[in-house]
């Protein structure tokens, strides 16, 4: 594979992740919207573990997104460091991409894992989205 192709490959699933990237963002909207009606409608037990599992699915998507982000960034860098030390003549932009990402041939293939900053926002989703549902609100204004 050249340069060139990995490099289109590249910003074909850059585009998919956008993609999936707006409908984790659309769900997301969505659960809070129906957190805020559950609050307002008092829901019962078992609306709000319904709301809960529904809720499961924008994180577990979204770390999913993250984790092909990161695994395409990751595999990127492998194929044109790849390309590099079977001696082929690589640009200073593919240089620099392997520089930048800092994942190597000598680091093996990529596995399908969410980088921290990932995980960490996901993780304070999840509180968030189970906190409205099951805390209690303060009274007042």
């Amino acid at each position: 594979m050249t340069e060139f192709e990995i490099f289109q490959l590249t910003n074909q699933v850059y585009i998919n992740n956008a993609i999936y990237t707006i409908a984790v963002v659309l769900m997301t909207f969505l659960a809070f919207y129906l957190i805020r009606r559950s609050n307002e409608l008092n829901f019962p037990t078992y609306g709000k573990s319904i709301l809960t599992l529904f809720c499961a699915f924008p994180i577990f998507f979204g770390l999913q997104v993250g984790a092909y982000f990161s695994l395409n960034q990751k595999n990127t860098a492998y194929q044109l460091s790849e390309l590099k030390e079977m001696g082929t003549e690589i640009s200073t932009i593919a240089e620099s991409y392997i520089t930048n990402v800092g994942y190597t041939v000598a680091d093996g293939p990529a596995t399908l894992t969410p980088d921290l900053p990932y995980i960490i926002m996901y993780a304070t989703l999840a509180v968030m989205f189970v906190a409205g549902i099951w805390v209690k609100a303060p009274e007042g204004n």
